[in-house]
C-alpha cells in the first residue's frame, strides 16, 4: 500500500480551495496526509473536514509568494508518501485517489487523472497533454466529449498529478526559476529523457475549474508560458528539434492564428496585447540560451533516451490535429 500526501498550493484560500479540501475528505481511500501551502496574504484555511475524516492534515503559510513551483517544493518537504498535487480549483471525484492508488506500479511512471471541465464534466479538459515539435504542448481531448484520447501523454498537467517522490527527488521536482506556468512541462520533459512516462488513470477523476485562478489568456501568463517553454525545450530536446526552434515555432503561431480565425484552437480568444506578449517571452528564453544549454549538461548524466528515442517518443506523444480544432472551452 503506498503513502500518498496530497500538496494544495492556493493563493486566495477561497470558496474553491474549501471544495477542494471538501472533496479529499469524502475520497473512500484517503489520502494519507494533506498539506495546503498559502502562497499569498494571510488567510485561515479550515480543515475541519480533513480532521473530521481523520486525515493529518496542516497549513503552512509563506511569507510571500515565491511561484506556484517554490510552493510545491514547500509542501513536498514538509510531507512523506508519494506526491499528489493539486490545484485549489480541482474537485476529486468519488474514487480518484483509490483509482491512483490501484494504477501505481511504482516510479517509472507520472501518473495522470481524467480532468473534466468543471463548468461542463460531460467535456474534457484534458487527460495530460500532447508535445509540439518545438517541446509546447496542448491538452489532450480539451473540450471534447468525455473519454479517453487513444494517444499517450507526453507531458502531465500540472492541475492534478500523482509524481513518485523517487522521480522528483531525482530530477529536483519542479525548478523553481519557473514561478508558474510551463513547470509542469519542463518536469515532464525532463522525466522522459530517463524513461519515466506519463500514464493516464481514466478511472480517476478531478473537475477543474479552468483559469479559475489566473484566466486563460492574460498577458502576463503567455508571456511567462512561453519563456518557461522555451527554456523547457532548449534543456531537454534533442538537438535536432532544438536547431529547428525558430522554424517550429513560427510555424506553431502561424497555425494558432490561422485556426483563431475560425474560433479553433489554442489562440482563439488570445487579445493582441497577449499575442505580442508571448513573442517577448520566447525572445527572453531564447536569450537565456546560455544558462539552460547549461543545465542540459548536467542532466545529460541521468538520461536514458538518446536524440532518436526521444524523437520518437515525442513523435507518439504528439498534440492531435483533432485536439487543436476544438473551439476553446
Amino acid at each position: 500500500m503506498i503513502r500518498i500526501a496530497a500538496i494544495v498550493v492556493t493563493h486566495r484560500a477561497d470558496a474553491l480551495l474549501a471544495r477542494c479540501l471538501a472533496t479529499l475528505a469524502a475520497q473512500e481511500r484517503l489520502p494519507d496526509e494533506v498539506v495546503v501551502v498559502v502562497s499569498g496574504p494571510r488567510a485561515e484555511v479550515d480543515l475541519g473536514g480533513l480532521a473530521g475524516a481523520g486525515i493529518p492534515a496542516r497549513v503552512l503559510q509563506l511569507p510571500h509568494n515565491p511561484g506556484y513551483a517554490a510552493a510545491c517544493h514547500v509542501g513536498a518537504d514538509a510531507s512523506t508518501g508519494e506526491l499528489l498535487l493539486l490545484n485549489d480549483d480541482t474537485e476529486l471525484q468519488p474514487g480518484c485517489i483509490a483509482a491512483l492508488a490501484r494504477a501505481w506500479t511504482g516510479p517509472a511512471h507520472v501518473y495522470q487523472p481524467r480532468i473534466r471541465l468543471a463548468g461542463d464534466p460531460s467535456r474534457l479538459d484534458n487527460v495530460g497533454h500532447g508535445l509540439f515539435p518545438d517541446g509546447a504542448c496542448w491538452a489532450l481531448g480539451r473540450n471534447g466529449p468525455d473519454g479517453v484520447p487513444a494517444s499517450p501523454p507526453g507531458a502531465f498537467s500540472g492541475a492534478a498529478v500523482l509524481v513518485p517522490r523517487e522521480a522528483w527527488r531525482a530530477t529536483g521536482g519542479y525548478d523553481r526559476r519557473y514561478g508558474a506556468w510551463a513547470e509542469d512541462l519542463d518536469l515532464s520533459l525532463r522525466l522522459l529523457r530517463r524513461g519515466v512516462t506519463v500514464l493516464p488513470v481514466p478511472e480517476a477523476i478531478v473537475h477543474h475549474h479552468l483559469g479559475a485562478s489566473h484566466g486563460r489568456t492574460g498577458a502576463d501568463k503567455l508571456r511567462a508560458l512561453e519563456r518557461n517553454r522555451t527554456r523547457a525545450a532548449l534543456r531537454s530536446l534533442p538537438w535536432t528539434l532544438v536547431a529547428a526552434l525558430p522554424a517550429t515555432t513560427t510555424a506553431r503561431y502561424a497555425l494558432a492564428g490561422a485556426l483563431a480565425l475560425a474560433g479553433r484552437g489554442p489562440g482563439d480568444g488570445v487579445p493582441p496585447d497577449s499575442r505580442r506578449a508571448a513573442i517577448h517571452g520566447m525572445l527572453e528564453g531564447m536569450l537565456e540560451a546560455p544558462t539552460w544549454l547549461a543545465e542540459r549538461a548536467r542532466d545529460r548524466a541521468g538520461w536514458t533516451l538518446g536524440e532518436r528515442e526521444t524523437l520518437r517518443a515525442m513523435w507518439e506523444r504528439r498534440a492531435r490535429w483533432e485536439d487543436l480544432c476544438r473551439p476553446a472551452p
